[in-house]
Order: structure tokens, then C-alpha cells, then sequence
């Protein structure tokens, strides 16, 4: 069964917050909800999937995928 780490660091924070997730879709939103400003990262176990950064107000956020 494919497990996606994802990992978010809280603006002026300096360690990370360490979520588990059972598919993309669900990392996805746990990010959207736990993540208001700083850089998430999802893994496939110690393989790198992507990078997320969140942009613009509450109301019309949107996430860059890199």
C-alpha cells in the first residue's frame, strides 16, 4: 500500500510538522488545511514527490507544484 509523507514548515518556525497520508489526494488536503504560508513536501518513502508552496489570501489561495 503506497504511503505519502508529507512534511510542512510553519512560517518562522524551525522544524517541521510530519503528516501521514494514504494516497496524493488526501496529502493534498491535509496540506490545504494544515499549511497557511511556507513550503510543504510530499515523499514516497525516501523518494521525493514534489515541493508545494501556497499563494494568495484565504479566499482565492492556489498551490504551486514544483
Amino acid at each position: 500500500m503506497q504511503r505519502i509523507s508529507l512534511s510542512i514548515v510553519p512560517h518562522g518556525e524551525d522544524h517541521a510538522l510530519e503528516f501521514d497520508a494514504l494516497d496524493i489526494a488526501a496529502a493534498l488536503m491535509i496540506a490545504d488545511i494544515n499549511a497557511a504560508e511556507g513550503p510543504a513536501e510530499l515523499r514516497d518513502g525516501t523518494r521525493h514527490i514534489a515541493t508545494l508552496r501556497r499563494h494568495g489570501s484565504s479566499g482565492a489561495a492556489f498551490w504551486e507544484v514544483s
